[in-house]
């Protein structure tokens, strides 16, 4: 803590401490001690544990902030007291090692920037290229050891486990039972998709605590530090997890929309249409570690009384995050109805990212079971070719057979459709009172000449499943037969020119309110 320890003597000396470091600022430079600690992920008790994860810290760190991680210094035993030695040590006894960094301009990182207002949709796509673009070219090589379903159950539940001890203290019995009951369910429901993963090369050597406050953007540049380098199984793990876990703290720091916008972002980018699927999840599992950690710097006589509190409370913040996410995520079924263009497949993969339901769209089965390319443009006129009523019927058959599949596996599900006649309501009905889960029906709307706006625009990308055009859509408008045999508490209208968030939220609520 005194300047005269550092060449530079800085005028002062701050201190930080995390559970396993203590963290010196000092003037333009950070120096990062690690402590002699023992815990069940980690082992540094000795001088030479401490120089190796020194040394890793350097090299995974140096992947994605390359100029911030400058070199190891020993401390050495000079007479009655310690000096800060040379890169390599001379005589001198060497009593522990120092990383130093480039000290990162705090007001930059990122939870500082949206504290501030200074995060926005396009800073978020830029970090989710810079995420995307980093997992492409990691090792897969050690994906089956640590990503494999079994490997997943291990993990997760051995993590549970010890939350046990914390009852009482940062988590409550009832909370940790229903955290733990999610994660079972989904992990034994989803075991497939999780093997798959790793067969598909989703499981690589990555970061491992994606957080904002390790993600520095200064001048456009984007730097990502603080990985875990102690543990090769918690830094090897899905891109879905490692993504999760920055959306969870992005949900934490109350910008839900710019998670949802990273999760869009990622998906689209990879392309990864798996990935949505398991963020509640994952988001979950980040939350109860997060969750864990706090509760272990509370509980560490060398912090601060007042850091030791703020821990705790923190924690019991991470832990009631957690528990949010395994309720929200109860599969469920949501159909997404409206005119062409008003908006709903926009919403849909919305509402997919933030609660990890399955989309299954009338375009998609549509153009499937006439084996038509998703991408080509079937230039039929209204109630013609794939789109008479025969195929109509077809396509809501097909989607309701694949929500049921999707539903018995656990998974929730959201229906993107027109949803115009109230036969093929009546049938989603069906389908959710035979499977005995929640059913909410979002009605999209937009203003007329904002509908024309869409439709014209997406008939000039042409790269959108949907083939409505302005005519299309008029003739719809006239067939449209209004929901009035829904009961209001399942029935949302929402106007999709509003913020996306305000939708969202009401979409919550409503969800929260259901019965069975």
């Amino acid at each position: 803590m005194r300047p005269e320890f550092y060449r530079e003597h800085p005028a002062k000396v701050e201190l930080i401490q995390t559970h396993i470091s203590y963290v010196f600022l000092a003037g333009e430079f950070v120096y990062k001690l690690k402590k002699a600690v023992h815990f069940s992920f980690l082992d540094c008790t000795t001088l030479e544990l401490r120089r190796h994860f020194c040394a890793e810290e350097i090299r995974l760190n140096r992947r994605l902030a390359p100029d911030v991680y400058l070199g190891i210094y020993p401390i050495v035993k000079l007479g009655d007291g310690y000096a800060l030695g040379d890169h390599a040590a001379d005589s001198h006894q060497v009593v522990d090692y120092v990383l130093k960094l480039r000290r990162l301009p705090t007001e930059r990182t990122l939870d500082h920037l949206l504290a501030s207002g200074g995060a926005d949709r396009a800073m978020i796509r830029r970090l989710a290229a810079v995420i995307v673009d980093f997992y492409g070219a990691t090792s897969s090589a050690q994906g089956a050891k640590y990503g494999a379903a079994c490997e997943v159950w291990r993990l997760v539940v051995g993590e549970l486990l010890d939350l046990e001890h914390l009852i009482g203290a940062t988590l409550q019995a009832t909370d940790l039972a229903t955290i733990e009951n999610y994660c079972r369910g989904f992990i034994a429901s989803h075991w497939k998709l999780l093997n798959a993963r790793v067969a598909t090369g989703r499981v690589r050597e990555g970061h491992g605590d994606l957080r904002a406050e390790h993600i520095c953007i200064e001048d456009g540049k984007i730097s990502i530090f603080d990985c875990v380098e102690f543990s090769e199984r918690l830094r090897t793990c899905d891109l879905a997890s490692e993504v999760a876990f920055l959306a969870m703290d992005l949900d934490r720091l109350g910008a839900p929309d710019l998670a949802d916008e990273l999760v869009g972002a990622v998906a689209e980018s990879t392309p990864d249409d798996g990935l949505p699927l398991l963020m509640p999840f994952y988001k979950c599992y980040r939350a109860i570690i997060r969750g864990m950690v706090e509760t272990l710097r509370s509980r560490q006589a060398a912090v601060k009384a007042s850091e030791r509190q703020e821990a705790s409370a923190l924690a019991t913040s991470y832990f009631s995050l957690a528990r949010g996410y395994a309720t929200a995520s109860t599969p469920a079924l949501v159909v997404v109805a409206g005119l062409s263009g008003s908006g709903k497949s926009t919403l849909a993969r919305t509402l997919q990212h933030r609660f990890g339901f399955a989309i299954v769209s009338s375009d998609r089965t549509r153009k499937k079971l006439a084996s038509v390319p998703v991408e080509r443009h079937a230039a039929d006129a209204y109630k013609a070719g794939i789109y008479t009523d025969a195929n109509t019927e077809s396509t809501y058959a097909g989607m309701h057979a694949d929500a049921t599949h999707l539903l018995g596996e656990g998974t929730g599900v959201i229906l993107d459709g027109t949803y115009q006649d109230p036969a093929h309501r009546k049938a989603a009905l069906g389908v959710a009172s035979r499977l005995k889960v929640k059913i909410l029906f979002i009605e999209c709307r937009a203003e007329d000449a904002e509908i024309r706006r869409r439709l014209i625009e997406r008939e000039k990308v042409g790269n959108n499943p949907s083939d409505a055009t302005v005519a299309v859509y008029l003739r719809q408008r006239q067939d449209f037969v209004t929901m009035a045999e829904i009961t209001p508490s399942s029935h949302l209208l929402v106007d999709t020119g509003r913020p996306i968030g305000e939708i969202m939220s009401e979409v919550g609520t409503a969800l929260e309110r259901l019965s069975v």
